[in-house]
């Protein structure tokens, strides 16, 4: 019983380190505001650089969140 439980420890301590990890959201956003800046001499050469940049959070917490998902994923698919 416990080891069919493995998937659910994962996905919940996975998350809870998602939400600690919340408290660096600010930092993320300067980071990308930075870069923007940085590279904002070839920013044209690139199509959708702009978007890339300037959704730097959102694209933090949906690989964060997908590498959540997938450890889940393949714990459950380890229950037997």
């Amino acid at each position: 019983m416990i080891k069919g439980l493995a998937p659910l420890k994962i996905f919940f301590f996975g998350n809870a380190l998602l939400l600690v990890g919340m408290l660096f959201w600010g930092s993320i956003g300067d980071a990308g505001t930075q870069l923007a800046a940085d590279t904002a001499s070839v920013a044209s050469a690139f199509w959708g650089w702009e978007w890339v940049v300037a959704s730097a959070r959102l694209l933090v917490f949906i690989i964060f969140e997908g590498l959540i998902l997938f450890a889940t994923a393949k714990a459950f698919l380890g229950v037997k």
